[in-house]
């Protein structure tokens, strides 16, 4: 049996001295040279030759001596094969020189030819019970340098290490994270951490906006160095910006050619580090700079590992507690909108009052949840009635707080409503100095009608001029003074005229005036065609309400354009006249 001996130097291999086991002695050495790269036209080579050595090193044995081994040896240096066969037999004399037989058909002295064709060097030594051949070759092509196998597990040690530190900076930012820090707090600490570690003298964060267009700075250490608040992406070739639109690392040095007003040479020319941008998700999430008051950095493998992995982990840390807060910030406004909502259709009556003399329909239809129009129909104690339409400077949230203060302060002085220039004054003392705080206005109509019908009292603040018709021809009332909260001490004026049989009054904001249909605007002209008309054939309040929310939603269409559009409309009726119809109010949402 053969027994295979590895040693760091070489390869041996001792083997019974038998024809079999020298072949698969034999073929051992070679899988042992190809192992070592060894070409394989070489391999074939020293194949022919040990072949032919190991036979010679059996063939000679006695039956006493075929009970000893037989021992081959192979060592390999950069440039040379050298192989040592050791036997225990007779041996045989090598000649002086050796030649290829002349007798073809003979086989004896062709194996030593062959073996010392194939060898650069081949010597023979016969001794007293032992004899040794040795057999060396120059290598047609070297060996690659062996690895340096010390220095390669202090880089793998250090690479481990490495990883393992950086590890456990990822775990111990995703504890920071999970106690509702601050994104720029968690950033800052962070920041002066990855500082240390990657052996900066500055590190800058900057973050990319939602519209991807800006990247405010969100950190940077030390914290006393003063970057630009905002890069904007669109401007020049910045290091940052580049890195930022290449999403590829940028370098830089005291060789390179910055811009002029370039971020970064703030911390002055004589600077070197580098721009890494970073991801989640597939976008970009912003872009770190790590940098030293030197002209040329080398980092280590170890600190390009740092600023690349927990910079990348920070930025995406980053990334999603922006979107996080995104997300809630905006369940949150849908909500508050939600209840806005809600609080503006409390303020509406579900049906608006009729009297034997006045009938009314309305349609108010607003952009989104919540919008800045409002309008009522009060049917008084004595008969008579008060319409209102107004308009809430903005939309959302603060517009219809506003309405609903409008609200409020109109229901509590209806004492005032035969007088509308009276009701307008006090309510904009009311209202004027949190208007004015928050720099909004109200514009706003009053209309008072009489028990009977026959009168009309106007009261505009900034608002539309209010259009009436008897089907003859159309008037308008302007009765105007300042919208609520511009000036404390307002005036305002009443106009009074009479309300004949069968004639309309149109109330409106400027969202149904101010629609582009087609080329033109649904301008005056076209209001007056179509009050005059609708005025002419004595249609009913509500028919006539439906009849112009089609005119308006016909140009809304046309024009894709979106405003909130309010309007109220007043028919004279006789006291047989029967009651309007249910739905005098009609609500759309777009």
């Amino acid at each position: 049996m053969s027994h295979p001996q590895q040693q760091f130097n070489g390869f041996r291999l001792d083997f019974p001295a038998t024809l079999d086991d020298a072949r698969e002695a034999v073929r051992a050495v070679i899988l042992w040279l190809a192992n070592e790269k060894v070409s394989a036209e070489e391999c074939q080579q020293w194949e022919l030759v040990l072949a032919e050595a190991a036979n010679n090193a059996v063939l000679y044995a006695t039956p006493e001596q075929a009970g000893h081994s037989v021992r081959i040896e192979a060592t390999l240096a950069l440039d040379e094969v050298e192989i040592r066969i050791t036997d225990h037999t007779c041996g045989f004399d090598w000649p002086e020189h050796v030649e290829l037989p002349e007798d073809d058909e003979s086989d004896h002295g062709r194996g030593l030819f062959i073996i010392s064709s194939l060898t650069d060097q081949a010597s023979y030594l016969r001794g007293q019970g032992q004899n040794v051949l040795l057999l060396k070759s120059k290598l047609k092509t070297p060996l690659p340098a062996k690895e340096n196998t010390e220095e390669t597990l202090d880089l793998m040690t250090a690479e481990v290490a490495s990883c393992y530190e950086t590890l456990a900076n990822i775990f111990r930012l995703i504890a920071d994270a999970g106690n509702d820090v601050e994104p720029v707090a968690l950033a800052t600490r962070w920041l002066e951490e990855l500082r240390e570690l990657a052996g900066a003298d500055f590190l800058i964060l900057r973050m990319a906006s939602s519209d991807g267009l800006l990247m405010p700075l969100l950190g940077s250490a030390p914290s006393p160095l003063n970057w630009e608040a905002h890069l904007d992406l669109r401007s020049a070739d910045y290091i940052e910006s580049r890195a930022a639109k290449t999403r590829q690392d940028q370098w830089f040095d005291c060789g390179t050619d910055f811009m002029p007003a370039d971020p970064l040479l703030k911390a002055g020319k004589h600077i070197s580090g580098l721009t890494h941008p970073l991801e989640s998700g597939g976008d970009l999430a912003g872009v770190l700079t790590v940098g030293v008051f030197q002209p040329h950095w080398e980092p280590s493998a170890r600190e390009l590992n740092v600023v690349r992995s927990l910079g990348d982990f920070l930025g995406a840390l980053l990334h999603g507690l922006h979107r996080r807060d995104e997300a809630n910030q905006a369940r949150l406004m849908k909500r508050e909108l939600q209840i806005a909502a809600e609080i503006q259709r409390s303020l509406l009556p579900t049906e608006l009052p009729q009297s034997p003399f006045v009938h009314c329909a309305a349609h108010l239809a607003t952009v989104g949840e919540v919008g800045g129009d409002y309008l009522d129909a009060i049917l008084l104690a004595d008969g008579s009635m008060l319409f209102v339409v107004a308009d809430v400077m903005g939309k959302g949230v603060p517009a219809a707080l506003f309405a609903t203060a409008f609200h409020s302060l109109l229901h509590s002085h209806l004492d005032l409503a035969s007088k509308p220039s009276a009701l307008m004054n006090r309510l904009n003392q009311a209202m004027f100095s949190e208007l004015d705080r928050a720099d909004m206005f109200i514009t706003a109509q009053l209309v008072h009608v009489t028990a009977d019908g026959q009168w009309l009292q106007v009261c505009g603040a900034g608002h539309a001029p209010l259009l009436m018709s008897n089907g003859r021809q159309v008037q308008e009332v302007s009765a105007d003074g300042p919208p609520l909260g511009v000036t404390a001490d307002a005036s305002y004026q009443d106009f009074s005229t009479s309300f004949s049989l069968h004639s309309h009054v149109l109330l409106h904001t400027d969202g149904l005036s101010d629609v582009v249909s087609g080329g033109g605007i649904l301008s005056r002209d076209v209001l007056h065609e179509w009050l005059l008309k609708t005025a002419a054939g004595s249609t009913g309040a509500v028919d006539a309400r439906d009849s112009l929310h089609r005119l308006h939603r016909s140009a809304v269409d046309a024009s894709h354009q979106q405003d909130d559009a309010t309007f109220l409309i007043i028919t004279r009726v006789s006291h047989s006249h029967p009651s309007a119809a249910h739905n005098s109010l009609s609500h759309a949402k777009r």
